[in-house]
């Protein structure tokens, strides 16, 4: 590809993501940079799961700012625990949970990168393949555990940012165990995990908006479901 040829693309992406972004907004959503969007119709004191929430657990704290959330942020990554530690001390509304969440419970490897923010249980991973890498064993949760660790029945919303696990998770899951979330932002990564492409994201956003879900993204990689009843 040509550098006329991106730039024509890059050009055609951001004029698709404006015309989405004014749809979204028009719809009462809230775009939060550089990603995130979410309806704002819940009450203070809701349920949030920021899970891959990295160690500033910025979707969290946003949040609890903003609509006075309970916000849990789950992650596996090791050099991530100590500030989320210390966001757990300072924020009386985060609580941190330091597991995996995936398709079945128990162990799995994580692999984490020396060098990038993200890591995964994915060898395939981008930051796995170029990056300086540390493996190790983590907990994981199915969606019905996690509820029963952290104490609800309901969660306003769930955000997922898996690093390629929400290939595995969401393509087992059933539709009851995604009833108790009224909104589910998923970051898909199709981009950065070799096994999975823009065919298996778009299999997976028909299969959940066939659960009950509408669908909304602004860029074709995030996408924001919305329960329907």
């Amino acid at each position: 590809m040509n550098l006329l040829s991106r730039i024509v693309g890059r050009i055609r992406r951001d004029v698709r993501k404006a015309v989405r972004l004014r749809r979204a907004r028009a719809a009462g959503l809230v775009h939060v940079a550089p990603n995130f969007l979410y309806s704002p119709r819940f009450a203070a004191g809701s349920v949030v799961v920021d899970a891959g929430c990295s160690y500033e657990a910025d979707f969290s704290l946003y949040m609890i700012e903003h609509h006075g959330a309970r916000a849990f942020g789950v992650d596996p990554t090791q050099k991530h625990r100590s500030a989320l530690q210390t966001l757990e001390k300072r924020f009386a509304g985060f609580a941190y949970v330091p597991c995996a969440i995936a398709n079945v419970d128990g162990t799995l490897t994580f692999h984490e990168s020396r060098d990038n923010e993200s890591g995964s249980i994915f060898q395939d991973h981008v930051n796995m393949q170029h990056d300086a890498t540390v493996s190790y064993d983590v907990e994981a949760l199915t969606l019905k555990s996690l509820l029963r660790r952290i104490g609800a029945n309901a969660v306003e919303i769930l955000k997922l940012d898996l690093e390629g696990a929400e290939y595995d998770l969401l393509g087992a899951v059933e539709r009851e165990q995604l009833l108790p979330f009224k909104q589910i932002f998923v970051e898909f990564h199709h981009h950065a995990v070799d096994r999975y492409g823009v065919e298996d994201t778009r299999r997976l956003v028909s299969r959940i908006a066939g659960f009950g879900f509408s669908a909304f993204s602004l860029d074709d990689h995030n996408y924001l479901f919305q329960r329907l009843s």
